[in-house]
């Protein structure tokens, strides 16, 4: 009898976790408008990258031009866990199609892009700097 009952009991509880889990596809957001970030990629690229309404801009700071923006490119983003992101965004005419998965709990990004639809990028970066 008392294993029926701790069968029970696990069954239930893990019919809980079952059901209270989020398992729908959610809704593309906007959350990311107004915000600004900077990373370093651990293949020693940098970027600051800001979301508008507009779209995404960034500056690849380690490149020839670090003052430069490019951009605004139009951007959709999924918020798949409380503060953690996947994002994307094509920048028509240069041929750049880029993924982020950017997790702002632990602070870090991973990255996957086709630059100039030759060069694949595929690395991890820590986020330096968040601005609201």
């Amino acid at each position: 009898m008392v294993y029926i009952k701790s069968l029970l009991a696990c069954v239930f509880i893990c019919s809980v976790f079952y059901v209270s889990a989020d398992d729908q596809l959610v809704e593309p957001t906007r959350k990311l408008d107004g915000t600004s970030i900077s990373y370093d990629y651990t293949s020693g690229r940098s970027y600051n990258v800001k979301f508008e309404k507009s779209g995404v801009s960034y500056r690849y700071l380690t490149g020839s031009k670090p003052e430069k923006w490019w951009g605004p490119f139009p951007y959709q983003a999924f918020e798949v866990e409380e503060a953690v992101f996947m994002l994307s965004w094509f920048e028509k005419g240069y041929g750049d199609y880029v993924t982020l998965l950017v997790n702002f709990n632990n602070r870090l990004i991973y990255g996957s892009a086709i630059i100039a639809g030759e060069e694949v990028h595929f690395h991890g970066a820590k986020l330096k700097e968040v601005v609201k």
